[in-house]
């Protein structure tokens, strides 16, 4: 498989996807699009190992600035969040209402982004020594 070939692949199948999910979700089914989002990433997978790529895909560069990039969004998601959460906690009347129950939510996803970074961070320390 060529670069272009693959490529293509790559966008067939994310239409395909998308396409996937949206039926699945119109239909009131949540389960289907777990499923197809696994199989698209072994659909992906597989496309990847057909590959005869020759040329260099990505070097150290990109690596880099993903990190870099990742580093930044990460850490602006956290501020933007947690003055996001403190406003919603600050507006809403009661524990019970709704904007309170979402600012909760919103509290424990980046808490969640955080600590799997952290996580993540030193594992690919420890797998690096």
């Amino acid at each position: 498989m060529t670069l272009k070939q693959y490529k293509i692949c790559r966008i067939a199948i994310v239409f395909a996807l998308s396409m996937l999910i949206s039926v699945s979700i119109t239909l009131d089914n949540y389960y289907l699009p777990i499923v197809f989002v696994i199989t698209a990433a072994a659909a992906m997978y597989y496309c990847k190992k057909q590959l005869n790529a020759k040329e260099v895909m990505a070097d150290e560069r990109d690596y880099q600035i993903a990190g870099t990039a990742s580093r930044y969004a990460i850490s602006i998601y956290g501020w933007i969040a947690t003055v996001g959460i403190f406003i919603l906690m600050a507006i809403s009347p009661s524990r019970d209402n709704a904007l309170y129950i979402a600012a909760q939510c919103w509290a424990f996803s980046v808490c969640f982004l955080l600590l799997a970074n952290a996580f993540i961070f030193r594992y690919l320390i420890k797998k690096q020594k």
